[in-house]
This record gives C-alpha cells, sequence and structure tokens, in this order.
C-alpha cells in the first residue's frame, strides 16, 4: 500500500517520540543516581549523605583564645572527664585520668593515660579497664590500679604496669580498690588497698623480670570507719595517716606505725564529746606531722611529732567547709574554704604562718614550683587565678569549675597548667560537660 504524504508525516512523528520514550528509560536510573537517588532512596534527590571524617587524636595544640593563653591542648570527651595523677618526665605530661562515657579521645569509659608533649602535642593514649583509683611513680615508669564494679556488686581490682611509652601490662589482682601506690626504692613498690570501709592493706611487690611478686603485707583494721590521707616510708617501716570516725559521735586523725608484714599500732588525735576533730588533710614536715582540722566546729592547725608523744593544737577562731595542704619550694599552703571567702596562710619548715593575702579571693588547688611558688585555683566568682605569694605577678581567666592538677615552668619563662573545666571565655567550649586541658600560660 502506497502512503500518502500526510500518513508518512504522522509515522515520522510517532517513530521520534517512541524513540525518545525508550532512551528515558534507559538513561533515567544514570540520572537518578547521579543526584542521589540510587542506592533505596528510590530517586530522592534531597537525601545526601554528609562524608564521615574520621576524629584525629594525635594532634598538634591549638592557639589560645585569649592572649595570656599561648597555647591550648584539649582532651576531647563526650561526659565528664577529670584527672587523677599527673606526672611530668623530660617535659612529658603523663595524665592519668577517668572518662565518663566514650567518644571522641576515649575509646571506652574509665581509666586512661594521655601523653601530651613539650610543645603541646597530643603524642599518644592508654586505655585502662576499670576506673583509674591510684597512680604512683615505679620502676622504668608508673604504676596505676583500677576497680570494675560488677553487676552484681562485686569488684574486680587490678594493678598495672606502665613504660614510658604508654604500654600497659595487668601484673596483680588486688583484694580491694587501691588508695595509694608508692614507690619505696630499687625495684620494689607498696600498694594500699581498701578492702572494706574500716580497713587498709598495704602489700609490698618485687618488681622483677618475670613480673610482680607479692611479698609482705600488713593489714589494718578498725572498729570505725576509715577514710585515706596518705602514707609515708620511714626508715625501714610506714606511717599511713587516715580519718576514723563513727557520725555523729567520734571523729580523729589516727596515725597507724608498722612495718609491712608486722602489726600496726594506732595513734589517735580527737574522739568523742569535747574531743571530736575532723581531719581535712595531712602532710609530713621536718619535725613531724601537720594537719588541717575542725575542732568543735572551728578551723585548727594541728602537729604531731614523729615519736607521737608531742601534740599540739592551735585554734584559728573562724568556721570553714573545706580545707587542703599543699606544698613548693620548701614551703607549705593551708587552705582553708568557706563560704565567706578563703583564707590561705603560707608557713615555713617551722610552721610560723603568715596570712597569703595574694590569694584572697581564691581557693587554691595546687602550687607550681617557681623563683616564688605560683599558687593556682578557682576564684570565689567561679573563675581562675594565678598569683605568686607576693601577688605582683597575678593573673586572671574566665576558666568556669576549674580544677588544677599541676604544672611546670618552662625553660623560656612560661606556665604549663592541666585542669579540668566546664568551660569559660579563656578555653575552648567542652565537647561534653566537662574537659581536661594543658594550657601553657604567661605570667
Amino acid at each position: 500500500m502506497r502512503l500518502n504524504k500526510r500518513q508518512i508525516a504522522v509515522i515520522t512523528v510517532l517513530n521520534v517520540v517512541i524513540a525518545a520514550l525508550v532512551a528515558a528509560i534507559f538513561l533515567l536510573p544514570a540520572v537518578a543516581s547521579a543526584n542521589g537517588g540510587g542506592g533505596g532512596n528510590g530517586g530522592n534527590t534531597d537525601v545526601i549523605t554528609p562524608p564521615t571524617d574520621e576524629h584525629e587524636k594525635l594532634r598538634e595544640p591549638t592557639a589560645g583564645r585569649v592572649p595570656q593563653i599561648q597555647r591550648e591542648t584539649r582532651l576531647m570527651g563526650t561526659g565528664d572527664e577529670t584527672v587523677e595523677a599527673v606526672h611530668f618526665v623530660d617535659g612529658i605530661a603523663f595524665i592519668f585520668g577517668n572518662a565518663t562515657v566514650s567518644g571522641l579521645d576515649f575509646d571506652s569509659y574509665g581509666g586512661f593515660l594521655c601523653m601530651v608533649g613539650s610543645k603541646g602535642n597530643i603524642l599518644g593514649f592508654t586505655y585502662f579497664d576499670g576506673r583509674l583509683t591510684a597512680v604512683g611513680v615505679a620502676e622504668g615508669g608508673f604504676a596505676a590500679a583500677t576497680i570494675v564494679r560488677g553487676g552484681t556488686d562485686e569488684a574486680v581490682a587490678r594493678l598495672y604496669s606502665v613504660d614510658y611509652d604508654g604500654k600497659a601490662e595487668e601484673v596483680a589482682t588486688l583484694d580491694g580498690a587501691a588508695s595509694d601506690i608508692i614507690a619505696i626504692g630499687g625495684t620494689r613498690v607498696a600498694v594500699v588497698t581498701k578492702p572494706n570501709v574500716n580497713s587498709f592493706k598495704l602489700t609490698e611487690y618485687a618488681v622483677t623480670g618475670d613480673g610482680w611478686a607479692a611479698e609482705h603485707n600488713t593489714r589494718i583494721t578498725s572498729g570505725y570507719t576509715l577514710d585515706y590521707f596518705d602514707c609515708y616510708r620511714l626508715g625501714d617501716g610506714y606511717i599511713l595517716a587516715a580519718r576514723a570516725y563513727s557520725l555523729p559521735r567520734y571523729d580523729s586523725i589516727v596515725f597507724y606505725t608498722f612495718e609491712a608484714g608486722g602489726d600496726a599500732t594506732a595513734h589517735f588525735y580527737g574522739g568523742s564529746g569535747d574531743s571530736i576533730m575532723q581531719p581535712y588533710a595531712v602532710m609530713p614536715y621536718p619535725e613531724g606531722y601537720v594537719a588541717l582540722c575542725r575542732r568543735n566546729g572551728v578551723a585548727a592547725i594541728v602537729t604531731v611529732d614523729y615519736t607521737f608523744m608531742s601534740y599540739r593544737r592551735d585554734l584559728l577562731g573562724f568556721a570553714f567547709d573545706g580545707a587542703r595542704l599543699l606544698y613548693c619550694n620548701d614551703l607549705y599552703y593551708a587552705c582553708f574554704d568557706s563560704a565567706d571567702g578563703s583564707t590561705v596562710y603560707e608557713l615555713d619548715e617551722k610552721l610560723n604562718r603568715r596570712t597569703l593575702s595574694a590569694a584572697d579571693g581564691m581557693s587554691p588547688s595546687c602550687a607550681i614550683k617557681s623563683a616564688g611558688a605560683i599558687i593556682v585555683g578557682a576564684t570565689d566568682d567561679g573563675k581562675a587565678k594565678l598569683t605568686d605569694a607576693s601577688g605582683s605577678r597575678a593573673l586572671s581567666l574566665d576558666i568556669q569549675s576549674g580544677v588544677f592538677y599541676g604544672g611546670y615552668r618552662t625553660t623560656d619563662g612560661n606556665t604549663v597548667i592541666v585542669l579540668s573545666a566546664t568551660g569559660g571565655d579563656a578555653l575552648t567550649a567542652p565537647s561534653g560537660g566537662r574537659d581536661v586541658y594543658v594550657i601553657c600560660v604567661k605570667i
């Protein structure tokens, strides 16, 4: 059949339309994929998957947010991070602490070690099983103790050996949370644990090439609840200081003297009734021990000689809420906190004291060795202050709820400080509630 011109024209148009439809069918998947519509999104081009960058843990410091802070290193977490202990070795800060949740710099809940170099660069992280409770110096590095609470209230406490590269090795299982780790010379370490609320146990370990071997131990048991302060090596023996109390009837400071493996002798200062005396801090000094206490609601400085035959109590005449003792440059700093403002005394080795007016309005938490000690703490308005004893060098920073753990003076005259804080204009905002910072300050 011969087609006329009109029929030929119609057929041509139809062929073009069919070809266009076929092309559209084959090209549509490619177009949809190019616009993000592939991969099960049904061609929805509004769904765009952002790239995911891996968090960089080993990083350089950032510039300080205020002129007084030259650099800042922030340990980033998504919860509340705090410091258990900090040690400085050859310009490296070994920061032992605890994280409340995993995230960012912290692989898990619990204990960590972060090593920060002299220029503020993060060198490495180590993570522990459980929460850190004590850290001490040991042969070739450190010793660290953790505790893991089980679901049935059972707890597992462990002891680790940590070298200067951050490598941690479990060396022992403990019978309770460790309160302290004490280097006793050579390759020996003593660990103080608390098996229950009214007992302590000190165990000496010999550190050998084959591991850590538990040797002598002494168990201390009391009829009172015990809170640990410190333990000191004296000759071949030990002196352990603690608070012993059964509230509201009894409160005192107690010193236990013993040799490892032997029985302990208790020396109590305080008691019941008018003799109640609540201790807050204790520290050795050249003639014995000094303690900050509350006696009948009033601040007191108590001294005891090394033989425990001589005892002295100086009442200061004011009430307080908490107290700390700091030591730096052969001087002691007795810090009493109260709602009306803090009172700080500087004491020499004979415990002659003077009021440290440069620390008015602040609650010191660490003292940094310098030509004159640098006192660091929080102010009454929740910020931070650094000052020397004379007040001639002083610096205020907007650091909120700061807790200051230690620091050192650099060779170029700056001050490195390790702290934790919840924020403030002087710091980069924390990732979670509280972050740990290493800052370099010019003062």
